[in-house]
């Protein structure tokens, strides 16, 4: 996933979608609790209709609870979220799954004051990496014009016993102050923090907290009663903006193909990652092998599908995505992965989940080089005439076993 001012005008967001509760009523009092459930009413079928999934029971009833996980996800991070008293907060994931989420990652989300002085400490832990972006929106308008948005990770730090470490942001650095320090930006108003964890059942993920070190009074009821007022801006955005997002891949990108991605900037705030994207479209009885070299030194990469609306495929239950860990390379070194509705029999299978379109993302963290992959279309019968003739059979027995095994070590990461 990844929300930054390089998206900025990208794509629209409907304009009643994002418009307060309070410009709509023009009253004085503070709005009632079916005033703030009226402003929510459009919002559903509204999106049902953009996401093009007003078609069918089945996917009206799917997209009702993919609206509703956002409703809950605009409660948790925005409606309740207090810069005075932040915590980190799980953002994406696979019951919050917008914009495609890397299941790879644990991302939590918390806003601040720029003019605030916060303390950010924990233990590190020994998953690959963790980093810290500081963003300029709240996912409820796009981001604001400004410099790009500063970066930071964890490895940075100073650690001390069982890897505990501690840094302070804020403007400036406080008076007498020596110990580690990352510069706040004038415009920042959210963390986004990416917890990456290749190995999931072995890594052990890092626990982290924020403080508020200078003194700040909590959200006012009126300030309050505006977030619940505006959640549907936040519903609105997030979903209506993701969606977009899969139509430009498609449009620009083009269908059964991959490619550096056309909306990377010079103002990227993820330094050394590469991504690339596309879209499938295949039928029951097709396939795509994915064939790619891979970087001779690489800190992390990944692949995943996402369905038309950019909810990645369900990673938990479906081998959807793949990591440096979880691949098979080919003795010639290369990756290659079989794109498929049914089961190909090989080990690096990727489930599109019986969707008709979606999204093809792979991304290249810190590597030597940025391959570019091939994919070719192919017929599913034809799958071993085009992957090597030492490639593993899976069997449907074995299948079902490393899908239990995948099962478990999805749970077993902390995303709450």
């Amino acid at each position: 996933m990844r929300f930054s001012t390089r998206f900025a005008g990208a794509l629209a967001v409907t304009a009643f979608l994002a418009t307060p509760l309070a410009a709509q009523t023009q009253t004085q009092t503070l709005p009632t609790w079916v005033e703030q459930m009226e402003a929510l009413k459009p919002v559903g079928k509204h999106l049902l209709e953009v996401a093009e999934r007003d078609d069918t029971d089945a996917h009206r009833v799917e997209m009702n609870q993919h609206i509703l996980g956002t409703v809950a996800n605009g409660y948790l991070n925005y409606v309740r979220a207090d810069p005075a008293r932040p915590t980190f907060t799980p953002l994406w994931n696979y019951a919050f799954n917008y914009g495609g989420p890397n299941p790879d990652y644990a991302y939590m989300f918390t806003l601040v004051d720029p003019k605030g002085t916060y303390r950010i400490s924990g233990y590190r832990g020994t998953s690959r990496f963790v980093e810290i972006t500081q963003q300029n929106s709240d996912y409820t308008t796009k981001p604001m014009g400004g410099s790009p948005s500063p970066t930071n990770d964890l490895d940075q730090l100073k650690f001390g016993a069982d890897r505990y470490f501690s840094v302070i942001l804020s403007a400036e650095r406080p008076a007498g102050y020596t110990g580690d320090w990352w510069p706040l930006a004038p415009t920042t108003i959210s963390l986004l923090m990416r917890k990456n964890s290749a190995d999931w059942k072995r890594e052990i993920d890092p626990r982290i907290a924020i403080d508020r070190l200078d003194e700040a009074a909590p959200l006012t009821t009126q300030q309050m009663a505006d977030r619940f007022s505006n959640l549907k801006g936040w519903v609105g955005y997030m979903l209506e903006y993701t969606i977009g997002l899969t139509r430009y891949y498609r449009d620009h990108h083009g269908i059964n193909t991959i490619s550096k991605s056309a909306l990377m900037a010079a103002s990227d705030p993820f330094k050394g990652q590469i991504y690339l994207d596309g879209a499938f479209q295949i039928k029951d009885d097709e396939a795509l092998v994915l064939e790619t070299q891979v970087p001779k030194q690489c800190r992390y990469w990944q692949i995943l599908l996402a369905d038309n609306r950019f909810a990645t495929v369900d990673w938990v239950n479906r081998q959807s995505s793949l990591n440096d860990t979880q691949v098979k390379l080919d003795k010639d070194g290369k990756f290659r992965a079989v794109i498929a509705v049914k089961d190909p029999g090989v080990p690096n299978w990727l489930d599109t989940g019986g969707e008709e379109w979606g999204i093809i993302q792979m991304r290249w963290n810190r590597c030597t080089e940025a391959p570019d992959p091939v994919v070719t279309k192919i017929a599913l019968a034809d799958v071993r005439k085009h992957v090597p003739a030492d490639t593993a059979v899976i069997t449907p027995q074995q299948r079902k076993v490393l899908l239990r095994e995948r099962r478990e070590a999805a749970q077993l990461r902390q995303l709450w």
